[in-house]
């Protein structure tokens, strides 16, 4: 689990902070829904919403060890398909759209997540909501574990996008 899932986790959010100081990305400044996203983002967006949907159900039936795994599942697609495939929008020197709908897709995805993983691993979630979320808005929740669990936003979910990119992965 720590290999497998923490330290993925992990890298994916040490990359987005890496990125987003050195370009001094501001989240407030950007809305996700005003982003001209690109296909990959439309894709883990939907892959977040349908695991907020899988993982709130699941965890009204207790299947605890069913919901950690998709987590996981998630987590590492997270990481080794979506950023390796969009790690070139993230080198531009200037701030094109772009480039904003890649750092607030991936601030979206991470923040989150971290309310996704709050009951799973607290003190990781805590610390990503605390840089993430704290340290930019401080009218916000005190503690990931203020926040409400997330629902999911259906508009986000396209199935058949989804299908298409497993049979993309699987290949």
């Amino acid at each position: 689990a720590q290999r497998q899932f923490m330290g993925t986790l992990w890298n994916t959010y040490a990359f987005f902070v890496l990125y987003a100081e050195i370009d001094k990305f501001d989240p407030t400044k950007y809305n996700l829904k005003d982003c001209k996203l690109s296909v990959m983002d439309k894709w883990i967006l939907s892959e977040l919403n349908s695991l907020i949907k899988f993982v709130d159900e699941g965890l009204e039936k207790y299947q605890i060890t069913e919901t950690a795994r998709k987590i996981e599942e998630f987590t590492d697609v997270l990481s080794n398909w979506y950023v390796r495939r969009c790690r070139d929008r993230y080198w531009g020197s200037e701030m094109t759209d772009d480039k904003i709908a890649a750092y607030a897709t991936l601030d979206h995805v991470l923040i989150t997540l971290s309310k996704v993983i709050a009951p799973y691993v607290p003190f990781v979630a805590e610390n990503i909501y605390q840089n993430l979320v704290r340290s930019v808005d401080k009218d916000a929740p005190l503690s990931v574990h203020f926040n409400s669990f997330p629902v999911a936003d259906e508009s986000f979910i396209d199935k058949e996008l989804e299908a298409q990119m497993k049979k993309l992965l699987d290949v």
